[in-house]
C-alpha cells in the first residue's frame, strides 16, 4: 500500500512538474529557470543528507591526492546544480525546434560515429550519468540518426509511460530494460538494423558484475555493454553530453572503443569491461563535477569507509 501510494504521488508530481515547466519555458526568460534551478540545488544538497555525504566521501576516496575535503564538497555541490539544470533542459527542448537545440548543442567528432556505422553491425553510444545525459539521444536524432534509448523503467506503469512519451517527444524511442529477454530482443533487433542504441553504463553496485578497479578501488562492473557488442558485432562509441564553462552543452564523440575481441569467451568480456571501466575514469577525472558520484559502491575501499566515519566530514556540509 506505501509503495503503491509513492508511486502514485511521484508519477503525480512528475507529470504536473512536466506541465507547470513547460508553461514556465514559454513565458519565463530562460535563465531566470536556470537561477531557480540553481537555488535549489544549493537547498537539495544541504537538505540530502545522504546525497551529500556519499558523494564527498566519494569524491574524496577516488581524487585522493588531487582533492582536498573542501574541494570535494564544492565537486559534489557542482553534480547536484548540473543534474537539476539537465532537468530544466529536458523542459526547454520539449519547447525548442530541431534548429534551436542544434545551433545551442554543438557535436565534435561525428566522424568516429559514421565510421562505426560504416561497419553495418549497428552502434551502442556508450554514456553516463554525467552532464546532461537526458539529451544525448535527442541530440543524435536531431542529425537523423535512429536512436533508441535502454533505460530502467520505474515500476509505477504510468510513470514509465509518461517518460517513454516525454522521450518520444525528444525524438528518442525506448527500449525498456525489463524484462530482460525483451529487452535484449530489442536491442539485438536494433543493432541488426544498423541503428544506434544509447546505453549508460557507469553504475557500480553491488551485486551480480564483474570485479574490476576503479579510482584504486574495486567494484562490480555490469556485464551488459560488453557481452552485446561482443555478440553482435556492435561496434561501442563513447559519448558525452558535456556542459561548458558557459553552462551551455557541447556533445564530444570519441574514437570506437576497442574491445578485446579473440574469441576466447569471458577472458574478452573481462578485458572489455576493463576498458569501458577506464574510459569512464578518463571521462570522470576530466569532468569530476558533472557525474554522479552516488553510483559507486565499493567492494573494497578501506579508506572511504574510514574517511565516511570522520567527523569532520559532516561539517563540509555547512
Amino acid at each position: 500500500m506505501t509503495r503503491w501510494f509513492v508511486g502514485k504521488v511521484v508519477y503525480r508530481t512528475t507529470w504536473l512538474g512536466f506541465k507547470i515547466g513547460r508553461l514556465a519555458v514559454r513565458i519565463v526568460p530562460h535563465r531566470w529557470l536556470f537561477a531557480i534551478s540553481d537555488a535549489l540545488a544549493s537547498a537539495g544538497f544541504a537538505l540530502s543528507r545522504g546525497f551529500r555525504l556519499t558523494s564527498i566521501a566519494n569524491i574524496g576516496a577516488a581524487m585522493a591526492g588531487r582533492m582536498d575535503r573542501g574541494m570535494a564538497s564544492v565537486t559534489a555541490r557542482r553534480s547536484l546544480r548540473s543534474f537539476f539544470r539537465a532537468c530544466v533542459e529536458i523542459t526547454v527542448a520539449l519547447e525548442s525546434s530541431q534548429s534551436q537545440l542544434r545551433s545551442e548543442m554543438p557535436i565534435a567528432g561525428g566522424e568516429h560515429l559514421d565510421a562505426a556505422l560504416a561497419k553495418g553491425n549497428g552502434v551502442i553510444i556508450l554514456s553516463a550519468h554525467l552532464g546532461n545525459f537526458f539529451l544525448v539521444g535527442t541530440r543524435l536524432a536531431i542529425e537523423g540518426y535512429p536512436v533508441h534509448v535502454l533505460v530502467s523503467p520505474p515500476r509505477d506503469p504510468r510513470f514509465a509511460e509518461l517518460m517513454d512519451d516525454v522521450r518520444l517527444q525528444v525524438w528518442q524511442q525506448t527500449i525498456r530494460a525489463r524484462p530482460r529477454r525483451a529487452a535484449l530482443k530489442e536491442l539485438h533487433a536494433v543493432l541488426r538494423c544498423n541503428e544506434i542504441a544509447v546505453v549508460i553504463a557507469d553504475e557500480y553496485k553491488n551485486g551480480h558484475g564483474i570485479p574490476v578497479p576503479l579510482f584504486g578501488g574495486i567494484v562490480s562492473a555490469r556485464r551488459g555493454p560488453a557481452t552485446l557488442a561482443l555478440r553482435t558485432g556492435a561496434a561501442i562509441v563513447p559519448a558525452l553530453l558535456v556542459r561548458q564553462a558557459d553552462d551551455g552543452l557541447k556533445l564530444i564523440i570519441e574514437r570506437e572503443l576497442e574491445l578485446a575481441r579473440t574469441d576466447k569467451g569471458q577472458d574478452d568480456v573481462r578485458e572489455s569491461i576493463l576498458r569501458i571501466t577506464r574510459w569512464l575514469e578518463r571521462s570522470v577525472s576530466a569532468y569530476p563535477d558533472q557525474w554522479n558520484w552516488t553510483n559507486i559502491e565499493w567492494q573494497e575501499r578501506s579508506d572511504l569507509v574510514s574517511a565516511a566515519k570522520q567527523p569532520k566530514l559532516q561539517g563540509l556540509s555547512h
